[in-house]
């Protein structure tokens, strides 16, 4: 079964035909009404979504700034209120609805007909083709896979379950 997150980010990707990579997320999400605004935020905040406000710390690096930006319109199209994203202690909790955006994000920022169309290529390389974090490619490819590419992956003795 695809998740809302998944069925969310092909929904993005069908609005938007001919999305290139690394995506121009600042483009999609002022498409999608966003508004981007950079903040000098203290740590650990980097991104803060209100409405449709996309707040974005100072100086981030380009990789991190598109899955940022991925992640706060993950919401806007998964979630309604007011988002703000720690990004550092989100590894201890995970609540669903950062679960959710982040998958939404990773499929938004590397959907599975381009993943098909690379082929085998390491965690490093799809970073850099989609100009990512490579932690994000990492749980792309093992904890938002799609049952799909699993199967996909296990025939061609990638996938390891």
């Amino acid at each position: 079964m695809v998740s809302m997150a998944i069925k969310k980010a092909e929904e993005l990707h069908r609005r938007h035909p001919g999305i290139t990579f690394p995506v121009d997320m600042e483009s999609v999400a002022a498409t999608e009404g966003c508004e981007l605004v950079t903040w000098p935020f203290l740590r650990p905040v980097k991104e803060v979504k209100q409405g449709r406000w996309i707040g974005l710390a100072e100086g981030l690096e380009d990789r991190e700034r598109r899955h940022l930006i991925a992640h706060a319109l993950a919401h806007q199209l998964l979630h309604r209120g007011n988002q703000l994203a720690f990004h550092g202690l989100q590894r201890i909790n995970l609540y669903k609805q950062e679960r959710e955006a982040e998958e939404c994000a990773a499929h938004i920022l590397m959907p599975e007909s381009e993943l098909a169309r690379l082929g085998c290529i390491t965690t490093w390389e799809m970073s850099d083709y989609f100009g990512i974090p490579e932690e994000l490619a990492r749980k792309r490819v093992s904890d938002f896979a799609t049952d799909e590419e699993r199967v996909r992956w296990e025939k061609l003795g990638l996938w390891e379950d």
